[in-house]
């Protein structure tokens, strides 16, 4: 329960009190830039290059499961007609919430599971890689 706030105020996944994108999420030009690292506690937000792609599903999950529900509500209620303009409609507007909760969900699924050391101890893999060859 105590990682529920800061993923809903996109927090860092570790310490849940360094944001993770630099813009606020109505700058709509800006709305997918982000940090490097937590400012509080340092941890890399992308541990290899090319780890947010990850995030195309996330956010193609939550964009199929919107437009199911939609689908489904305006069916019952009698206007499933209008569901062709609502949906698009409703995927535009949320695009940059839907974007950023893509990316979170890696932060606070995925790297824990994926990157354990890194994320507990704020260790770069590469870093031991280089110890050991030394």
């Amino acid at each position: 329960m105590s990682k529920i706030w800061p993923f809903f105020n996109s927090r860092c996944p570790r310490c849940g009190k360094g944001p993770v994108f630099k813009n606020k999420i109505l700058s709509f030009k800006k709305f997918s830039d982000t940090l490097e690292e937590c400012p509080k506690c340092h941890l890399d937000y992308e541990p290899e290059t090319g780890f947010f792609f990850g995030a195309m599903y996330w956010t193609y999950a939550m964009l199929v499961a919107m437009t199911v529900t939609l689908s489904v509500l305006m069916y019952m209620l009698g206007y499933f007609d209008y569901a062709m303009y609502a949906i698009p409609v409703l995927i535009l507007f949320t695009l940059p919430w839907v974007f950023r909760y893509g990316r979170l969900l890696m932060l606070y699924i995925v790297y824990p599971m994926m990157y354990k050391e890194q994320y507990e101890h704020g260790v770069r893999e590469d870093y031991h890689h280089n110890e050991k060859q030394s």
